[in-house]
């Protein structure tokens, strides 16, 4: 029986499964025992698959590095942030105060699976597989830009703040380093994280 147009056929689903349980399988090695401490046998040891599975899924450990810091930030649905239903869903009223706490909510979400991994890039930093971070710092420092002129656009931002600044204390603020020090470190609640950013990016962008 053919596949349904649009839909997996079962062998795909398969390959699909296996793919994203040596990706949840490796996140869970590089977070436990650090990316030199992982090895490919390990990882598919935990998934349950053959090494030689790994290594035809990815070719090299960078490349599931790769994959799974996509995983980390993209989630399961392989949606960008700026596409995700709570970014859009915040982005859709006209005050951008309101907009905040849910757009924060969100990023907590995606934190939750990105700060683990801080300390594994920390330790591979002048490797070639350090880049990978610091690309996604990149396009997140760009998003966050795009995200202050959009809140700019339906709020005015309190006297003396420009879209710049602004666009500065959102990367910051709700950055992964952020999280990782008042949430894994600290031992914040991830809701009192939210909360705080929240109070604090209403305040200096919109003097609430």
């Amino acid at each position: 029986m053919a596949a349904v147009k649009g839909q997996a056929s079962p062998r795909q689903a398969r390959a699909n499964a296996t793919r994203a349980r040596i990706i949840t399988s490796a996140y869970a090695l590089f977070c436990e025992s650090g990316y030199r401490g992982t090895t490919m046998e390990s990882i598919a040891e935990r998934a349950g698959v053959a090494v030689q599975t790994v290594y035809f899924a990815f070719r090299t450990k960078d490349d599931l590095l790769q994959a799974v810091y996509e995983w980390a930030v993209l989630g399961d649905e392989g949606t960008p942030p700026p596409l995700q239903d709570w970014n859009v869903t915040a982005l859709a009223g006209s005050d951008a105060r309101d907009a905040i706490p849910a757009i924060v909510a969100g990023i907590a979400t995606i934190h939750a699976r990105v700060a683990p991994m801080l300390p594994v890039f920390d330790a591979i930093s002048p490797e070639p597989a350090g880049a990978i971070h610091r690309r996604s710092e990149d396009l997140r420092r760009s998003d966050m830009a795009k995200l202050a002129s959009a809140l700019a656009r339906k709020t005015p931002l309190r006297k003396g703040m420009t879209r710049r600044r602004a666009a500065d204390l959102i990367f910051v603020l709700t950055g992964p380093r952020s999280y990782q020090s008042f949430v894994l470190e600290a031992g914040w609640p991830p809701r009192d994280w939210v909360r705080w950013v929240t109070a604090t990016l209403r305040h200096d962008l919109f003097g609430d």
